[in-house]
């Protein structure tokens, strides 16, 4: 889950299992707290916007059934290919609508 610890002159936004060292190296570890912290930390700073884009990307990629492998979904992508999806779909938003075939596949450019 994202978190925020905010005061009254400073704030820090991090997932709230922190770092997860036991899976350095790995590529194992899901990305998506760390995303929706950003997203949080834009909210704190006024960019309503791009914080609501993260968000709804976010919600997106799980909707359509793609995580990490601890998730259990309907596919299991690694953190880079997680953090990767994300930031092309975010940077892209054209290309939300994820292609099945190609998603089950695992044969999307995206992915």
């Amino acid at each position: 889950l994202p978190s925020a610890s905010i005061g009254e002159r400073s704030a820090l936004f991090e997932p709230i299992h922190g770092s997860y060292p036991q899976a350095a190296g790995q590529d194992v570890a899901n990305p998506m707290a760390a995303i929706l912290s950003a997203g949080m930390m834009l909210d704190h700073f006024g960019l309503k916007e791009e914080a609501t884009t993260i968000y709804r990307t976010t919600k997106h990629v799980l909707e359509k059934g793609v995580g990490t492998q601890e998730l259990d979904l309907q596919y299991a992508y690694s953190c880079s290919q997680i953090g990767d999806l994300i930031a092309h779909l975010i940077s892209d938003a054209a290309d939300l609508n994820l292609d099945q075939q190609q998603t089950t596949e695992r044969t999307s450019t995206i992915i």
